[in-house]
Order: structure tokens, then sequence, then C-alpha cells
């Protein structure tokens, strides 16, 4: 067992995440490692799609990855005995999708939060100090790099804080210090190993390229088929994609199945409640399919709140709370149009 594996504050979630197949094993095993590429999420701590599983999710669903791309991530939001929590993600044995054509050197270490605007703290700086000294007793790597030093990434912003300074430094020094402030967007880009027009898109960058910018530029790329080594234009994709008018929205009384408005939580009682209820079993996701009327009754029990946690777990697994509110209700109205509710 490496000694990085040792650290109290690690947990092992190699698998349990959600994930379609898994990466290729690097050609030499660890011994592959020459390059540890730190990273930030570039999501606000603040936001309730800081963690893990959503990272997982959408690397998986919307970029068509087979696993998360981050081999280890650090949490500021979980702190175990004063230290921010590291989540063993993917075997460091295999090689994950974080740095295109250096996928099978680098190995993807990320600090969820966007430090463009958020702040380093103690728990978390004392996690990056403990991890790193572990990789460097363990023989990981020989080499510390931003996500911005490597070939091809000398755009993407990120990673914003002095990685260099964290690993001796401490919040008394004012931490972060800048790092490599980005490059300009290229007006070219080459793809890269494990590359989508989705993971490429500069959603939260300064030049806000978006993917329709990129399917609009480069009518001539299928984005289910980009290859290695393929160019594509990019920086001058920026808005290249004009959004079509929306067609008004349609009253909710006009709908087969009206969603309430507000919040609903475990509790309450009512029209709205059933107007839930129907919702749900109409996407099957009943509140209780053995019960008279499939527990329509108007009644936000336990398994009112059961169903809606197991509709939120598959559709908006950022916010698996069991309470109904806007987020919850937007996905469920598209789920339902999708169904030709």
């Amino acid at each position: 067992m490496y000694a990085f594996q040792k650290l109290p504050q690690l947990v092992d979630k190699r698998g349990k995440l959600v994930h379609k197949g898994e990466y290729a094993k690097r050609k030499n095993g660890v011994n592959s490692i020459t390059t540890r590429v730190w990273h930030h999420s570039l999501t606000k701590l603040s936001a309730g799609g800081s963690k893990i599983e959503s990272f997982a999710d959408f690397h998986v669903r919307t970029n068509g990855w087979p696993e998360i791309a981050y081999h280890l991530i650090i949490d500021p939001k979980h702190v175990v005995n004063g230290k921010a929590t590291i989540y063993y993600c993917v075997d460091i044995s295999k090689k994950s999708y974080h740095v295109g054509n250096s996928n099978t050197i680098g190995l993807g270490i990320c600090v969820i939060g966007d430090y463009r605007t958020d702040q380093l703290d103690t728990p978390t700086l004392k996690s990056i100090q403990d991890l790193h000294a572990a990789l460097i007793k363990d023989g990981i790597g020989k080499y510390d790099k931003a996500h911005n030093e490597m070939p091809g990434y000398s755009w993407k912003d990120c990673c914003v804080y002095s990685y260099q300074k964290a690993f001796k430094d401490t919040l008394a020094d004012n931490l972060p210090v800048k790092g490599t402030e980005p490059a300009e967007v290229p007006g070219l880009y080459t793809v890269q190993e494990g590359d989508t027009f989705w993971s490429i898109a500069l959603k939260d960058g300064k030049e806000g390229i978006t993917v329709n910018d990129l399917i609009a530029a480069n009518s001539d790329v299928k984005p289910s088929e980009l290859k290695v080594g393929q160019t594509m234009k990019f920086g001058t994709a920026k808005n290249n994609y004009t959004p079509t008018p929306e067609t008004p929205k349609k009253p909710q009384s006009a709908y087969q199945y009206p969603l309430p408005s507000g919040a609903l939580k475990k509790g309450a009682r009512g029209d709205s409640v059933s107007q839930l209820q129907k919702a749900l079993a109409a996407v099957n996701f009943y509140p209780n399919k053995n019960a008279k009327n499939q527990g329509v009754d108007g009644v936000f029990g336990a398994d009112t709140e059961n169903a809606l946690r197991r509709f939120q777990m598959v559709y908006v697994p950022y916010q698996v709370d069991g309470v109904y509110g806007p987020n919850t209700k937007g996905k469920l109205q598209a789920v339902l149009k999708s169904k030709g509710y």
C-alpha cells in the first residue's frame, strides 16, 4: 500500500462512483507517471454541484468518459480532524482523461473550488501538503505542474492559485498567490486524447466559448467522432451560434400533469402535493406503487420523499435532498415533456 493511501483523511472511492467501463492501464503502470498535474474544479464551493458525485456524473454522462477525470480530489467542504477529505477516485495505474495527450504521464489531482474567487483555507492547505509529501515519498511522479502548464492547455484558467506555494506555506503568507496567467485562447485547437466538444468548450473561461459555438463554427466536424490530431476552429468560434427565439411557455394548467410552484417537503399536504405525486408516478417514480392510487393521496410523507429522492438521484444528482424546488421542478417538467406529457 502506498503512503498516500494511509493518510487518515483519505477515502477510497474507486469503483464507487458512476462509471461506464474503465480507463485503460498505463503501459508501464505507475512507473509511467512523471508529472503530478494540479487542477481546480472551477465550480464555486458554495455551489450544490461542487462534489465528486456531480463531477463523475458530468464526466461520464455528458463527456462520455469511462470514469471521473481525476485520480485524486481534495474536498474543502468535508473536513476530518482539521484536514480536508481526499478522495481516491481512479486507480493511479490507469491513465484518466484530464490532460489530453499527456494522460499517460499525468496524475490528475483536483482541488474542489473556483479559486478565481474562492480562497484556500487551512484544512485544504494541510491536505494539499500531506498528499504532495506522500506522493513524493511513494516516488509517484517527478514534477509538479498546473493544468495550464501542460502541452496544449496554456489558455486554461487553471490552476489560478500557486500550487508550488501551497506545498509549503500557510494562510499567514496570504495565499493564494496567483499562478500562471492563462494565455490567449488560440484560434485553432488540436484535438487531444479524451477530448469532446463538451470538455473543450470554455463554459467558464474568459472567452465564453460554448458547445453550440463549436458546433456552429465546425460544421464539418462530427462531435461524436473527434480524432486525436484533428484541427478545429476554437477562439474564432465565439458567438458563432445564434439561439432561436424561445417559444412562449405554456401556463402550468395547460399541461397534462401541471406542476406546483414554490417548495414542498415532508409534512406538506394538499392539491400541490397531489400534483407532484401524479407527475412522479407518470414518469415511473411512484410514491407507493402497491397502495391505493399508487400513493397519490395529497400527503407528503415518507413514501413521497423516497420517490422524490429516487427521481433526484437519476435526474438531479447534485441535489438529492427529498425537497421539491425550482431545480427539481425544471427537470421533472423536462422529463414529462420527453415522455409526451
